[in-house]
Formats: C-alpha cells, structure tokens, sequence
C-alpha cells in the first residue's frame, strides 16, 4: 500500500510538473477574480429571473463589465456606472422628445452627444473617465434603439436602469462577502517599493555619482504617478477614505520632491565652489534618519554641523544650492514616511495636514481626435444603416456606437479595433454552442451556472492579460446579448442569426473606423506635449507661470511622463534621448523659476532681505536682451550674506533666497543653447 501511494504521489508530481510552465503564465489572483465574477453572474441572473426583469441579459451584461480583480475596483466602477447610466437615460428621453419625428436631426443630437462624452472621457482618468463615455453611449443603446418607437423610451430606460442597479448590487455583495484583495494595499505596496529606487537616487546625488540621464528620471516619475490609479480605487474601501488618500497623495509627491531635488543636487554639486566640509555636513546629517523637521529645520541644523566644523562659515551661493536641495529632499524624506504611515495605520500628524493636489495634464490634441473619430464614425455607420434599410440595423449602430465610445480613451485604437473584431465572432461561436448545444438540455437556474462557469474563467483570464484585454472585453461584456439570455430563451437559429449579423456588421464597421480613421501618431503627441512644457516655461519666464508647489510638480512630471511614453512608441534612437534631455531642462528652468520667485516672497518678510527679494522679484522675468546670467550674479551679490550674527529665521530665508537666485542661473546655462536650437528664444536677441 505504501508503494501504490508513493507512486501516486510520484504520477501526480509529474503531471503537476508538465503544467507548471503553463501555469506559471497564469495572471496572479486569476482563480478568484474568476469565481467571484461567476458568483455575482449567478447571483444577479437569478435575482433577475426570480423577479421577472424584462432585460436579464443586462444584468450579465453590467457584471461583466464591473468584474475587476481588486475590491475598490469593482465598487468605484460600479459607483460610476450608475452615475453614467442615470445621466445617459436622462439625455436619452430628452433627445426623443425634442426628435421624436426627425430621424436626421436626432442621429445629429446623438452623434454630438457621443463625441461630447468622448471628449470629456479622454480629458479624464480612470472611472470618472468611464462615467463621461457610458453618459454617451447609454444613449445609443437607448434612444436609438427607440428612433423607431419613441413612445417606449421611458420604459427602456428604467427597465435598463433596473437590471443595471441589479447588476451592481451582485457586485458589490459578492465583492463585500468575499473578502476580494483590497485596492489599497496595493497602494501601499506600491509605495512601499518605490522607496529603495528612490534612496539609491538621493544615495547617488549626494555622492555626486548622479548621471542616469533624464528618462531614467521620468521613467521613476512617471512610476510614482501610475499610482494615483490605485489611489482612486483605494478610498472607496478605506474608513477615512478621504484622510488616508491625503496620505498616499502626500507619500507620492515627496517622492517626486526627492527625485527633483536628487537630480539637482547630483547634477550640480561637485562642480562647483562647495567647501568639501560643507558636502560632509550633508551627508551626515542625511544619515540622521530618525530626524523629523521641516525645511527650515533642516537648513539650520546643517548650517550647524557645518559650523562645528569651520567656525563663521559663511555659505556661498553653490554651498547655498547644495544645503537647500539636501535640505528640501531631507524633508520630502520625512513626509514620505509621514503620508505612508497615515495611509497604512490611519494615524500620524500628516493626516490634519492641507490637502494635497496631484495634478495632470491634460491631452487636449488626443481628446479632440478621438470625438472627431465617434463623431465622423457614427455618422459613417448610421449612414451605412440608413442605406441598407435593414430591419435591424439599430442594432449594429447601437453596437458600433457602444465600441468607438469605449475605443476613445485607448492610446492604441487599432487594438481595440482588433479586440472587436476578434472577441465578437468568438463570442456569437460561445454563444450558438451554448444555445444549440448545451442549454437545450437543462433549462434551470443550477444547470444555467454550471454552463457560465467556463466561459466566465475563460473571459476573466483573457481581461487580466493586458495583451488580450480587448478582446476579453469584446467576448465577455457582450456574451450575454449575443445569446439574447431572456425569461423565455429562444432556440430559433433564424432569429439568431438575424439578431447577431448586426453585431458581426458592428464588429466589422468599428474595426475599419478605429484602425483607419485618424491614426494615432506617437510624433504629433510627443510634439503636442513638448509644446506644454515649453508654453509653461514661457509663461514662468513672463512672471505668470504655476506657483511652486505639489500642483505644478506633479503637472510637470505627468507631461515629461506622456512625453515619454510617446517617445517609447517611435523606433529607438539616440536624437530621442538627447530630446527628452533638453525638454527635461527646460522643465528645470521651469522649476528654478517658480522656486526662487518664492523664496522672494518670503524674504520681503525680513526687513534685511526686503531690497534684495525686490531686486530678485524684478529680475526674474526673463525677457530679451538675454543677459539672465549677468543679471542674475548681479542679484545675487546683492543679497546679504547667511552670517551666524543673523537670526535663524534670516539665514535660512537668505540661504533659500541665494539656492534660489543660483538654481536660476544653472537652470538658465543649461537650457540657453536649447532654446536657441528649438527657436524659442531668437539668436539676434542673445545679449
């Protein structure tokens, strides 16, 4: 007996590792995302049935496009879609109203209304982004599949807002009872992960050993603001949800802080007039890590170090650079550790601090290509069903509708396109298998949901897999109206196939609109986000940029991020980096500008400074003759000297002053020969 069970045990060993490659390919979690999707399947599909809902194949419908793998996914998308879904019905009625006799004018309202959501959508991230498309395309699923009997519009709108509120409700019950992995440990562990890269970054700086180059740069940036994702998912499951995204919004902006100041630090010091005890000082009040101050606290005590060093040390303007970068890096560090804490155990003094902002910028250029890509492609579709004069051809325009919407917000239109015309034939093959096949042979709910069972772990597997997204969607969400699930399932293949050549025709029209109808081009969007960065920089240099600020900070890593991102899309080579360089630096001299331009401010407030930060306020709006680096080494000889006589308060403020004053210059003789070679600024007017 021993013997036969050591050779079971051996059989099963070897069988287990013949599939292990395979299974090893497997998405992590894809077992349980799949149960719980099919679980909520069963539970609202058998509450719809129960409750004789008109559209229960809405209700598959909803929860397949709710399935998410993390709980704050699926409960934030569910939040929206009910949001999207109301304000859609609402514009819905109003357009049948206004049009119920006019089919030219009401496909015009439709089509301006789906290219409006879609511009809206683009402009947004995430689920408020869903929300703008679903207000459009609920509309097309609505009113123009009511252009031939306006008067039933009202009860389709709230029979599909019932199967829906349905739908979401099984979400959020088998997502709530399940115990689904929560969004915001994964937020956490993000964070969490992002710390050594960034300590080998600050390492390096103060090391002066700091030449990554800038898309290594953007590239971490871009990483810390990929979380903002999570963020949006992680307040819906968290107690004070509000407090604790404060905390995360903190953590991320210090990072970006570190990061900035790291590169500055690294890129400048060691090449200049910087006393070697002053670099000691740094570092070893760096290696303080359980020292927790602001800014000011910081600058102060490395002025101390440094005089217990050289007695009356007076900092120069690249010691004064190099102790302000330390300085602010040094206190980004602490509230790094401050806003992860408050995220993770809810507690800490970070979480009574002011609301932080993160902000994006916005792609208008990709906004308005893709509403012109649903406005001139719904008008081709409605076109070609006004032409065919097919009893059924609403439903190919609904559907075609639905599918450009939904493609609006992807960077890669042509794979969306690809994942409809993939994911719908495959999904009408499942469905006749399924319908012709198996249901004729059990017609209870039990037999029903051992039948969904395959398909649902076949389509949450393809929707994990980023490279099979589209067509997981395509397969999955539109699964249950291909069958046409309803109270009394039909088994006609006549009907069948009249219902499903229209969502074949829908496939085929999206597909031949998203690959061909305005291309996206990665050139024209690196070129539409090179002009934001250098129209800040030429509003900074005017004296009416951002502020400094976690606002402009954030704004300005998401454009370099894009801008990267667009970059990667173009075939590799060396004029690529050298760009991404120069866009950096100008984002440098962005920065600098902001940052001195506030330092000025606050040492107006000290009687001693006040002629100095007038003088620098003045001289900080670049314009031509550009003779910047003369006038700013003449500002900054003006600014009295961070002498130990002088109050704590005054040597910090001229310490900052002077960082700020020489950050300018630095930035300025960087990025000169730049903006001559791009034509921002003209060659006959260099001074």
């Amino acid at each position: 007996m021993p013997d036969l069970q050591a050779t079971g045990a051996r059989r099963i060993h070897g069988i287990i590792r013949i599939f292990q490659p395979w299974t090893d390919r497997l998405p992590a979690g894809w077992v349980g995302f799949s149960l719980r999707t099919w679980c909520s399947l069963v539970l609202g599909l058998t509450t719809a049935f129960w409750l004789q809902l008109d559209n229960p194949l809405l209700v598959g419908v909803t929860v397949m496009i709710l399935a998410q793998p993390l709980r704050g996914q699926a409960l934030s998308k569910a939040f929206y879609r009910l949001l999207g879904t109301m304000v859609g019905m609402g514009v819905s009625i109003v357009l049948v109203a206004i049009w119920n006799q006019q089919r030219g004018p009401f496909l015009g309202g439709v089509a301006l209304w789906l290219a409006a959501c879609a511009f809206v959508g683009s402009l947004e991230r995430d689920f408020r982004s869903y929300a703008a498309l679903l207000s459009g395309y609920t509309v097309a699923l609505v009113a123009v599949n009511c252009i031939d009997t306006p008067q039933n519009v009202f009860n389709i709108a709230v029979s599909r807002a019932s199967a829906i509120t349905l739908g979401v409700f099984a979400v959020a019950v088998i997502n709530i009872l399940s115990g689904s992995p929560e969004a915001w440990r994964g937020l956490a562990n993000g964070l969490k992960q992002l710390i050594r890269p960034l300590s080998e970054t600050a390492r390096a700086a103060l090391q002066h050993m700091y030449d990554r180059g800038a898309q290594t740069d953007i590239r971490l940036g871009a990483r810390i603001l990929a979380l903002t994702t999570p963020l949006s998912y992680a307040r819906t499951e968290l107690e004070r949800g509000g407090a604790r995204a404060n905390g995360a919004r903190l953590a991320m902006v210090s990072m970006l802080t570190i990061l900035d100041c790291a590169r500055g630090l690294g890129r400048h010091t060691g090449h200049g007039n910087i006393d070697p005890a002053v670099e000691e000082s740094i570092a070893r009040v760096a290696r303080q890590t359980d020292l927790r101050t602001d800014q000011a606290g910081f600058t102060t005590h490395i002025l101390d170090t440094v005089r217990a060093t050289l007695p009356d040390h007076v900092p120069n303007a690249d010691e004064a650079f190099a102790i302000e970068r330390a300085a602010r890096m040094l206190t980004a560090r602490t509230r790094m550790h401050a806003g992860q804490e408050v995220l993770t155990e809810g507690t800490g003094s970070a979480i009574h601090s002011r609301t932080v902002n993160i902000a994006v910028q916005p792609n208008y250029l990709l906004a308005l290509i893709g509403a012109l890509r649903v406005l001139v492609g719904f008008s081709f579709a409605a076109g070609v069903c006004v032409v065919t004069g097919l009893p059924g051809a609403t439903v190919a325009l609904a559907q075609t509708a639905l599918t450009l919407t939904l493609a609006a917000t992807n960077v890669d239109t042509a794979r969306f396109g690809m994942g409809a015309i993939i994911g719908l034939p495959c999904s009408v093959l499942a469905a006749a298998l399924l319908n012709f096949f198996v249901l004729l042979h059990g017609a209870d709910m039990p037999f029903l949901a051992l039948t969904l069972l395959p398909q649902t772990f076949l389509a949450c597997l393809l929707l994990m897999r980023p490279s099979t997204a589209a067509i997981g969607f395509n397969y999955g969400v539109f699964f249950f109206a291909i069958l046409g699930l309803d109270n009394h399932q039909s088994y006609n293949p006549t009907e069948f196939l009249n219902r499903n050549i229209f969502y074949l025709l829908a496939a085929l029209l999206a597909f031949i609109i998203l690959v061909l109808l305005f291309p996206p081009s990665p050139r024209r969007q690196r070129f539409w986000m090179a002009s934001t960065v250098v129209r800040a920089l030429e509003r900074q240099m005017t004296g009416h940029g951002e502020a400094d600020g976690p606002t402009r900070l954030t704004r300005t890593y998401d454009r370099l991020a894009q801008m990267q991102f667009w970059t990667d899309r173009l075939p590799g080579n060396s004029s690529s980096a050298r760009q991404m360089e120069s866009f950096m630096t100008f984002a440098e001299l962005d920065g600098a500008l902001a940052r001195a331009r506030t330092y000025a401010r606050q040492a107006q407030a000290i009687a001693l400074l006040r002629p100095a930060a007038e003088l620098a306020q003045r001289e900080l709006s670049l314009h031509a003759p550009w003779d910047v680096e003369q006038r700013m080494r003449d500002t900054i000889a003006a600014i009295p000297a961070p002498q130990a006589q002088l109050p704590p308060q005054a040597q910090v403020a001229a310490v900052n002053l002077l960082a700020g004053l020489n950050a300018v210059l630095r930035a300025w003789q960087a990025a000169a020969p730049r903006l001559r070679h791009y034509g921002i600024i003209k060659m006959e007017k260099a001074g």
